[in-house]
């Protein structure tokens, strides 16, 4: 019994110890897999948007959310990115080759040297303005500038100083192969090789070191002069110039332990590789590519580009199924969106149910109505001016229609008005509509309104709106007066122009009408219906949770749009 007891335990101990690390590792997996899902669908996002918007650069139009698939084809066979992708190659090609020389052991031990110096004698001009405070720190300074400039260019070891000059040269070069054709980077680089060939050999180490022995004392002495004044508060230069004479010391005593005819050998190897670079450059199929100068990294739209696959094209979390990402655009005009599909069918199933009780809320169509009476009455006065030529017998005619027509246009200011628009816009959009792009900004407008409009409807208050509506009243009369009492209009005139503030008339009956319609029971459905649609928004907005081995949730997000170049992940 007490054996099979022991195996228990052991079981226990081994399902516990399970237990904790399930524990203690899945919550972190899950985590890292939904961050992997968020990039790679924001970057896919991205990928669609630069590929569509270089596609509408060649051809001034998008390609269609169904067929996606063409942009490959396209962008594959675009010759411009074909072309800068071979320069791309090209120059890769020819910069390995210089990287081979430079990587050449006495080469890279001489690099920095030379980086060195020049730093030293940049922090020499640049803190001249504290030391010129101390005579003696000045004295050291041009000592030292005058030293430094023997060591670039010195008679006692010139084949030192001709092959670090070349090896500067050669390393610029590389640093600025995309200034130059790159037929003329390689016949360069194959020019400083050869002269390195010619005077690594020949190098004046042991005059070099004692030379150098001599500056590093200079150097040295001259830092802890400086550390003896008020320099130290204003300025590191100590540090950075003891820094730079111990990283010349280090290269120094390398070079003293390299084999430099191995290195001879070894460079005259990777001269040959040079020259076959500079002859393939040569070559016909490449001609023509190396005239151009040399592209050491794709620009990050074209780094996109010719990454771009049909992979790009659907959203790596299948939660709701495999889907496309939407596209959507307006013909004529750059203005593109693309968005996330993650969880827009359930968001459009649930604003729908919300907004059911709200399609045959009767007063909402007299809004266009309202709009329509006001319409006509702007055509009744543009039909008089027209048809009488008002504008010949009076400029303040001419200018109060224009002035009335523009306000009855623009009824925005007007806050009942404006939110039974949205409310309606929302009304219409929500069957058709499930994109976050759009529906998300519509929702925002409508909720709080959806509120007003409810305390309204219960105390049918429109006063804002019949304010404005009186305003117009007044103004059509005033229009009618001005009319009438301008003596240059003949009286037949007068008496066939209609009067626009009877054709305005109309627009109080239609607001009473609105008024009868009215009921505190599409109120109380107005404010419950806005509470669920906000439900609907804000869990698409912060995400679904998937239970995960038993305990755990894994979270599935919408990743957002892209409009106009706009991330919205970015603008939250």
């Amino acid at each position: 019994m007490a054996a099979k007891g022991s195996i228990i335990l052991k079981l226990l101990i081994v399902v516990c110890a399970l237990a904790l690390w399930q524990v203690i590792s899945l919550p972190g997996k899950i985590w890292s897999e939904e961050q992997h899902l968020e990039k790679t669908s924001r970057d896919n996002m991205n990928s669609i948007y630069e590929a569509q918007m270089y596609y509408y650069g060649k051809t001034k139009r998008f390609m269609p959310e169904d067929s996606l698939e063409y942009l490959v084809d396209f962008i594959k066979s675009d010759s411009a990115l074909n072309q800068r992708q071979k320069i791309g190659r090209l120059t890769h090609v020819l910069n390995d080759s210089v990287n081979r020389i430079l990587d050449v052991p006495t080469i890279r031990a001489m690099i920095p040297i030379s980086s060195s110096l020049r730093e030293i004698s940049g922090d020499l001009e640049f803190n001249t303005r504290y030391f010129e405070r101390h005579d003696n720190i000045m004295e050291h300074k041009a000592k030292v500038v005058e030293n430094l400039n023997k060591i670039t260019a010195s008679a006692e070891f010139p084949n030192f100083s001709k092959l670090r000059n070349y090896i500067d040269s050669l390393s610029t070069l590389q640093e600025r192969m995309n200034e130059y054709k790159l037929q003329n980077v390689a016949q360069m680089a194959q020019r400083y090789v050869d002269s390195m060939v010619v005077y690594l050999p020949k190098i004046e180490m042991d005059r070099v070191q004692s030379y150098w022995s001599g500056q590093y004392s200079l150097i040295n002495d001259m830092v802890k002069d400086i550390k003896k004044t008020d320099i130290m508060q204003v300025s590191s230069v100590a540090d950075r110039l003891k820094k730079f004479i111990d990283r010349i010391n280090t290269a120094m005593s390398e070079l003293a332990t390299l084999n430099r005819q191995q290195d001879v050998n070894t460079l005259q190897k990777y001269k040959s590789g040079v020259g076959k670079v500079y002859n393939t450059f040569l070559e016909p199929d490449n001609f023509l590519t190396t005239e151009n100068n040399g592209i050491m990294q794709l620009n990050e739209i074209d780094s996109i580009l010719v990454k771009l696959d049909k992979s790009n094209f659907y959203d790596p979390d299948v939660f709701d199924g495999e889907q496309k990402y939407l596209v959507s655009y307006e013909e004529g005009s750059s203005n593109l969106t693309v968005e996330s599909p993650n969880l827009l069918d359930n968001f459009q199933n649930e604003l729908k149910s919300a907004s059911q009780p709200l399609m045959n809320i009767p007063f909402v169509q007299y809004i266009d109505q309202i709009h329509n009476s006001l319409d006509s009455t702007i055509k009744v006065m543009d039909d008089a001016k027209n048809e009488y030529r008002l504008s010949r017998y009076s400029t303040d005619i001419l200018l109060g229609i224009k002035e009335v027509s523009a306000e009855m246009k623009d009824l925005g200011n007007i806050k009942f008005y404006r939110y039974v628009t949205n409310f309606k816009n929302f009304v219409d959009k929500v069957n058709n509509e499930k994109r976050l792009s759009v529906m998300k900004p519509v929702i925002e407008d409508i909720l709080n309104p959806m509120d007003t409009l409810a305390a309204r409807i219960k105390t049918k208050d429109v006063s804002d709106l019949v304010e404005r509506m009186n305003y117009f009243d007044t103004k059509t009369k005033q229009l009618d007066s001005l009319i009438q009492n301008n003596n240059k209009i003949p009286a037949r005139v007068k008496r066939d122009v209609p009067s626009f503030s009877a054709s305005f008339q109309n627009v109080y009956s239609i607001i009473e009408e609105m008024k009868s319609s009215f009921n505190a029971a599409d109120a109380d459905q107005m404010v419950a219906s806005a509470k669920e649609i906000e439900k609907a928004l804000l869990e698409t907005l912060n995400g679904q949770n998937e239970t995960v081995h038993y305990v755990f949730s894994k979270s599935h997000e919408n990743h957002g749009y892209i409009e106009n170049g706009q991330k919205s992940w970015e603008a939250e």
